[in-house]
């Protein structure tokens, strides 16, 4: 009796023990490759939320290689609450050589079960960037500061060293970093590190799982077309080109009526401001909106170019602003921003030179005085409803011009010059043959 119920416990602790520690070696592990690149930005989130969610159930493991230099505190926040939330293995690498990690790169690596680091890779420069310059506000420093070292904690880290990534803006090459305890790996590439994690047993959950990566299946994840676009609008340079664009557009649009850039100059806008989210700068958007004023009041005066060059110019900075120093924090490195702004700068000045001569070329034929023939019986077609004391547009000779009918003109009826008033000439419809 003694005998059968030692069996019958022996059974059951080996069945505990299987369900406990759970080892993926049965068949090939199948490892999804997401990258991140770039601009840490809501399309990052969107890509990882869409890879870690929908391919749950068809991936053993999730590998990310990073190479950035920052991006969005908010951003980068909601990736790592995502690769928390995980129920599957999770593990990131700076690759490829020379590639970079730094501020948010740092934050999603220390997330990460195993971390790893290519040759000539580096990591760190934390600190925070508000406004364009680091910030020193001690309520963030030491917000991060504990986030960083809690990220370390939760995967048995050195805490110390990575505090010191935020607040000394510590950078480490891959074999300091080992040497410190921030990362597991140094890999040449991703199938080099899969190779070398073979057999770790990973608590997930309270869960312990032994993965065989060594001959794993390395699926690369490819960007949805949504995500694509996401990242060009959120794309900060992009964001500005779109912005500067519109508004010329707009206004070029204002100035010479009738062929649909004010609708053009308004889609740019919009999606302009969608790169921008909705906490634009109020500075930067107060000044596109003074430049704008200044360009509009250039068209119906007579400043000599003085309201538009002050226009492009407060524009110009206004857009800066709005795409270099976003109100929110940063996870950012300075290099960043020291290569955006030279950027941001020269397009924009291409885009006012482009612009401003289009502009100069519409006020020029709105002052003109405007040319017409002597010919009673001059035919147009109609462009806008004519009714009786309401004026409309109409295309003669390949030009828009303002007229007033006695009689009704539908859109694209032929219409006859009887007279003209100041700007407007007087037609009357013809009956088509």
């Amino acid at each position: 009796m003694n005998k059968t119920y030692c069996l019958i416990l022996l059974t059951l602790s080996s069945l505990l023990l299987v369900s406990n520690s759970l080892s993926v070696e049965s068949e090939q592990v199948k490892v999804a490759w997401l990258k991140i690149e770039g601009y840490v930005s809501p399309a990052t989130v969107e890509y990882v939320k869409m890879t870690l969610e929908d391919g749950a159930r068809g991936y053993d493991i999730f590998l990310i290689t990073l190479d950035t230099l920052g991006g969005e505190a908010e951003s980068t926040l909601e990736v790592i609450k995502l690769i928390q939330a995980s129920e599957k293995l999770v593990i990131c690498m700076v690759y490829p050589e020379g590639a970079e990690a730094m501020s948010a790169g740092t934050y999603i690596l220390m997330a990460c079960r195993i971390a790893g680091m290519a040759p000539y890779t580096h990591i760190g420069a934390c600190q925070p960037v508000v406004g364009g310059v680091p910030s020193n506000d001690s309520k963030l420093i030491n917000f991060l500061s504990e986030k960083i070292s809690s990220l370390a904690r939760m995967n048995n880290r050195n805490e110390s060293v990575a505090r010191l990534f935020v607040t000394q803006n510590l950078v480490l090459g891959p074999e300091e970093a080992l040497k410190n305890n921030v990362i597991e790996v140094i890999a040449r590439n991703p199938k080099e590190f899969l190779e070398k994690i073979d057999g770790w047993e990973i608590v997930i959950r309270d869960r312990v799982f032994k993965f065989s990566t060594k001959d794993s299946l390395l699926v690369e994840v490819d960007k949805p077309l949504r995500v694509y676009f996401m990242e060009a609008f959120s794309n900060p340079l992009i964001s500005s080109i779109l912005l500067a664009a519109g508004i010329m557009t707009l206004i070029l649009g204002f100035a010479s009526p009738g062929w649909g850039a004010e609708v053009a100059g308004g889609v740019l806008i919009l999606l302009g401001l969608i790169g921008q989210g909705f906490d634009v700068n109020l500075i930067g958007l107060l000044l596109v909106g003074i430049g704008g004023a200044l360009l509009v009041y250039e068209v119906f005066s007579h400043t000599f170019g003085a309201a538009a060059v002050g226009g492009i110019i407060s524009l110009s900075i206004g857009i800066v602003l709005m795409a270099g120093f976003p109100p929110r924090e940063q996870f950012v490195s300075q290099l960043w921003f020291n290569e955006l702004i030279p950027t941001v700068a020269i397009v924009m000045l291409l885009i006012s030179v482009f612009f401003g001569f289009l502009i100069y070329k519409a006020v020029q034929a709105v002052r003109s005085k405007p040319y017409l023939r002597e010919i009673p019986d001059e035919y147009g077609r109609a462009v806008d409803l004519l009714t009786p004391g309401i004026e409309g547009y109409v295309r003669i000779g390949g030009e828009l011009w303002k007229a007033i009918s006695e009689k009704e003109v539908k859109p694209g009826g032929r219409v006859r010059i009887i007279g003209k008033t100041d700007d407007i000439l007087r037609v009357e419809p013809v009956e088509e043959k």
